[in-house]
């Protein structure tokens, strides 16, 4: 075969905002620029509005309660945040989300309310009062719905589905565009904009246990780092119960805080409800990070079940109560043969959100001109650990002001007279040859590897030998195994089959990337602390560690790594 077979035509576009990412925060950002009047284009690997946010169940907090205000609000973050929150993004957050609320009802968001229409606000723990908007347990469904609705609604927004970007295309440290694959049609885009904002989401799907979509695979926060932005926090991931057994339920999340909330309990291989040995006083009711990590340790210690989990019990509660906290739970339980009433279901901890990522400003702005994060993508707004009702509430302010601040920009900027962007040449040429060989290790394979080298090397419980064996690990794949590797036969006999595993192939990429980032952050932060939790260093170190740990990219490919003081909470 000539590889010249191959060579996938691409296709030139322009646009003053490129938003890639289709969940809460890139939609937000995208009514922003359409108000405004500039060219907008959102990109998104699966359809929009999707993304993590169509999985969010209990609901999102924001002040809109009797007696609850912003400052409240705010305080409790700062106070069950693991301490690495920057304040100024936070009091943004907690102030900005009111008229956010305001606005999705006026957009017909079906959020529950009582016979006066008044908001039907949840308690969750680490709250000192109800102030979780939701719609039951199928909170994301229904934002996502008022959203996706007004979405389609509005033709000034150009939505691009089923086209994954692959990587930033900088110029003089500047953002340009940015490149990828249509992979609905296996063709290669490239995009000419003077603002890119990033919002793919988290990284949960560098874990073999996860609970995001497929397509949430951590692109935003290696784009960036590899155009030069600092990353925040990396090491600071949100573990949650995941169902490792029965099988018909694997990777299933069924939304602890809802079990917990309605009464049920942990327990071990013995039956023991061993949270109330780790924490007499608060039990099921500890912080999140806390419950997973007492979990992990009892799985540590071989007091798991057969499959490697815990089981969580919601045996003693009645009906009434499953009926009214988890039913949509209940019923996808049911549905696949497993009654919760009456089977504890074992669980163990699943990749869920990651707290940190690209270091922003209170607009979404980060350092290099041109580039945008919100969402998940963006770091600094949760810190070490997250209380409830944390991540759709940041999404929607921070996907806001983002969109409203880059429109801002292309307005004072002007019309960008410079030559449209190009895909590099050593990217075209790697492309080339991974569509051509015959030989090496296969993409699902080296993806498979990452998956499970991280959930055995990075998960809850961690140590100095499991990381550093991870570094290496990742960048032996990075070194020998990417460039030799190879697609599918299938990818060979349709284009659509091209366009998935060449999708799939560039993703491998950027996960092992993120992976030896994970694995640099979590091996130098020496303690524990927030959702980071060293076997080798139990204990939090406020002398030395309480600073927010930053990642850039050096030369030759290393990693640069410093450390900032915590900014102080007046």
């Amino acid at each position: 075969d000539n590889p010249m077979d191959f060579d996938l035509p691409i296709e030139q576009r322009q646009t003053d905002v490129l938003i890639i990412g289709g969940g809460a925060a890139g939609t937000m950002a995208a009514f922003e620029c359409a108000e405004a009047g500039v060219d907008v284009v959102q990109v998104t690997k699966g359809r929009a509005t999707s993304g993590t946010t169509t999985v969010a169940r209990g609901g999102f907090a924001a002040a809109m309660g009797k007696g609850d205000s912003p400052e409240l609000h705010l305080k409790e973050i700062l106070e069950h945040g693991g301490e690495l929150i920057d304040p100024d993004l936070a009091r943004t957050w907690t102030r900005d989300i009111i008229d956010v609320v305001n606005d999705l009802m006026d957009w017909g968001a079906e959020f529950i309310t009582d016979d006066q229409s008044n908001l039907d606000l949840k308690q969750f723990p680490n709250h000192s009062l109800p102030r979780a908007v939701h719609h039951y347990d199928t909170t994301g469904n229904a934002l996502t719905k008022a959203l996706s609705k007004k979405l389609r609604a509005d033709s000034r927004i150009s939505r691009h589905s089923l086209t994954a970007i692959i990587d930033l295309i900088t110029d003089d440290k500047q953002v340009k565009g940015a490149w990828g694959v249509d992979y609905g049609r296996g063709v290669l885009v490239c995009y000419s904009a003077s603002q890119v904002i990033l919002c793919t989401g988290g990284g949960s799907g560098l874990f073999y246990v996860n609970d995001n979509p497929p397509q949430v695979t951590g692109d935003g926060y290696v784009l960036g780092y590899r155009a030069g932005a600092s990353l925040l926090g990396i090491e600071m991931i949100d573990f949650q119960a995941m169902c490792c057994s029965p099988k018909e339920l694997f990777g299933f999340a069924p939304h602890p805080t809802g079990f917990i909330n309605a009464g049920a309990v942990f327990r071990n291989r013995e039956g023991e409800e061993f949270l109330k040995r780790y924490f007499p006083d608060t039990a099921e009711k500890s912080t999140r990070s806390e419950v997973i990590l007492a979990m992990a340790k009892e799985i540590h210690a071989g007091r798991a079940g057969l499959t490697g989990g815990i089981f969580m019990d919601a045996t003693k509660i009645s009906m009434e109560t499953i009926q009214k906290q988890i039913p949509h739970v209940y019923k996808t339980c049911l549905h696949r043969g497993i009654d919760i009433s009456k089977t504890p279901l074992e669980v163990a901890p699943g990749s869920h959100t990651w707290l940190g990522g690209i270091e922003i400003d209170i607009d979404g702005r980060s350092k290099v001109p041109g580039l945008w994060a919100t969402g998940e993508t963006a770091g600094g707004i949760h810190g070490g650990n997250r209380i409830g009702g944390s991540a759709l509430s940041a999404s929607l302010v921070f996907g806001r002001r983002a969109g409203r601040a880059a429109a801002a920009e292309v307005k004072a900027l002007g019309k960008d007279g410079s030559p449209p962007a190009a895909i590099p040449g050593e990217e075209r040429a790697w492309l080339v040859g991974l569509l051509a060989r015959r030989e090496g290790p296969l993409q699902a394979d080296v993806l498979q590897r990452c998956k499970l080298l991280a959930h055995e090397k990075l998960g809850p419980i961690r140590d100095h030998a499991a990381c550093a064996e991870a570094c290496s690990e990742f960048e032996r794949i990075e070194r020998e195994d990417i460039p030799a590797m190879r697609l599918g036969d299938e990818a060979r006999n349709s284009d659509k089959a091209r366009g998935q595993e060449l999708e799939s192939a560039l993703g491998v990429r950027n996960l092992a990337l993120l992976g030896r980032l994970l694995g640099t952050a979590a091996l130098r932060r020496k303690e524990s602390r927030g959702a980071h939790y060293r076997l080798d260093f139990p204990n939090q170190d406020d002398g030395n560690w309480r600073v927010v740990i930053r990642l850039q990219s050096g030369s030759g490919g290393k990693i640069d790594f410093q450390t900032t003081p915590v900014k102080n909470h007046d």
